[in-house]
């Protein structure tokens, strides 16, 4: 089962900060955290939360000298819905530069736009909590002809609770990001879906076994 959405924002951890401003980029990386909860004018909301992540190959630094120049990387949290103003669907809609009809809504997959190059919109916001500055993805559409994007650097990646569950490279997640997801009530019926898969299993190999008794 791929990425869709499903009925029912902005994060910028970067060390180095993404300049403000249009960047040819490609999307590599989806991981879908699940329901958690959040506030929203201090009132409590629950989001469906998929973390999306694409890299800038026109903006180089040096993160590693082993590895030399690498592009910098943006990523940017979405509630994995589609009603008409919901960010993730305008996003979308823009990105491919035609709207989802309702019938491709339901066929959908988010996850087929891994690999595909972009042209996002980058501005700056201040914390008032903090005083520090975040690079915001603000817009998101199709790369305007006659720009091209260079191959892709970072690896594919795909997380979720299905096709790419993987315990191995979750543990490999920023501890915050590990407690997110397991705080969500998909972790959870995930856990118990593999304990019956894992029952089930045990109990045909016993019955198995019993039918090999040379008696």
């Amino acid at each position: 089962m791929a990425i869709k959405f499903q009925k029912q924002e902005n994060k910028n951890t970067n060390s180095y900060l993404v300049p403000s401003g249009s960047h040819v980029a490609r999307c590599y990386k989806m991981v879908h955290v699940g329901t958690r909860d959040y506030e929203y004018n201090g009132e409590p909301k629950k989001k469906n939360s998929i973390w999306i992540y694409f890299e800038l190959p026109n903006e180089l630094r040096e993160f590693d000298k082993d590895k030399g120049d690498q592009p910098m990387s943006i990523n940017i949290e979405y509630n994995l819905t589609y009603y008409e103003a919901a960010k993730l669907f305008k996003h979308v809609n823009t990105w491919r530069g035609k709207t989802l009809t309702s019938q491709e809504i339901d066929d959908f997959e988010i996850d087929s736009l891994i690999g595909e190059p972009c042209m996002l919109s980058v501005t700056h916001n201040t914390s008032k909590n903090n005083g520090k500055t975040y690079a915001n993805i603000t817009g998101v559409s199709a790369l305007p002809k006659g720009f091209e994007c260079p191959e892709q650097v970072n690896k594919s990646f795909i997380w979720d609770y299905d096709t790419n569950f993987d315990v191995v490279e979750l543990n490999n997640f920023p501890q915050f990001f590990i407690d997110m997801i397991k705080g969500t009530p998909e972790w959870d019926a995930k856990q118990n879906e593999l304990l019956e898969s894992e029952l089930q299993s045990e109990i045909i190999k016993q019955t198995n076994e019993e039918d090999n008794l040379p008696f």
